[in-house]
């Protein structure tokens, strides 16, 4: 897949993820989006308030390898690569994994207050990500790395960054969606 090809797809789910966001969830009662589907299940807010976690966590790294990428005149590269973990973790996010994963705690809100305001953030990040897709069309996706996990040690490609993040959202939404 080419990395035009990778980023418009992005951009159209990250877009179709923002219209079923505020078609479903924005305009709900509070009662609504705490309710569970079953015991021991996260309600709508939970599966947002975690998918915030991972934007606060790696837009702001993604915003500084794309322009440092600029900085450095990296331009658009050809095909996408995927490193080892880069498929690994892509694989684990794809919504046609049905595998269900224990997160750790300190990315789990389960039984945490969460408001509409989680519901807010959600639009704002996804906005964000959407800007990020658009400025990633002037860089090579291969050449730019982003730290990974709460360190930042093991670094991946910004493509299969922004690939992990635009599927884990869309695994997350659906998740809501049940509920």
């Amino acid at each position: 897949m080419t990395q035009l090809e990778l980023l418009n797809q992005l951009e159209i789910e990250v877009r179709k993820q923002l219209e079923i966001v505020r078609a479903n969830f924005s305009e709900k009662a509070l009662d609504g989006l705490q309710s569970r589907s079953e015991a021991g299940v996260w309600n709508a807010l939970e599966c947002f308030a975690h998918l915030n976690f991972f934007f606060d966590r790696y837009l702001p790294r993604i915003e500084r390898a794309i322009h440092l990428s600029k900085a450095r005149r990296w331009g658009p590269g050809d095909h996408v690569r995927y490193t080892w973990m880069g498929r690994r973790i892509n694989k684990f996010a794809n919504i046609a994994n049905l595998a269900v994963r224990k997160t750790s705690k300190k990315h789990d809100f389960f039984d945490k207050f969460l408001g509409k305001e989680t519901i807010k953030m959600f639009i704002i990040n996804s906005e964000r990500l959407l800007r990020n897709i658009q400025a990633a069309r002037e860089v090579d996706l291969n050449h730019a790395k982003i730290g990974w996990g709460s360190s930042g040690f093991f670094s991946i490609t910004l493509g299969n960054t922004l690939e992990w993040l635009v599927l884990h959202g869309q695994r997350h939404v659906n998740q809501a969606l049940k509920q």
